[in-house]
């Protein structure tokens, strides 16, 4: 029984780690475009000249940048943080 168990809890591992990674990578995918689209269009905004809304557009574009960083940075992390652990070779 005892083995059927640690078979069932690295499948259910296996999953989660999947699945968040999964997760992370689709999010990142869904918002992707339309960063580059922005970014596309805050580029020609900055060259009509200064303004605040150019610099508004600059802080919203980062914080999005960011944003998804944050979200694949976490999901790569959850996955190898759930892997696995080795147990050394004697």
């Amino acid at each position: 029984m005892k083995a059927e168990d640690q078979a069932d809890a690295a499948s259910l591992r296996n999953a989660i780690r999947w699945g968040l990674l999964l997760a992370a990578v689709g999010t990142a995918g869904f918002r992707l475009p339309r960063l580059v689209h922005e970014s596309k269009v805050w580029r020609e905004a900055r060259g009509l000249g200064p303004s605040s809304d150019v610099e508004g557009w600059q802080r919203v574009l980062l914080v999005d940048w960011i944003g998804v960083l944050v979200v694949l940075a976490i999901g790569i992390g959850v996955f190898f943080l759930l892997r696995r652990k080795r147990k050394p070779a004697t």
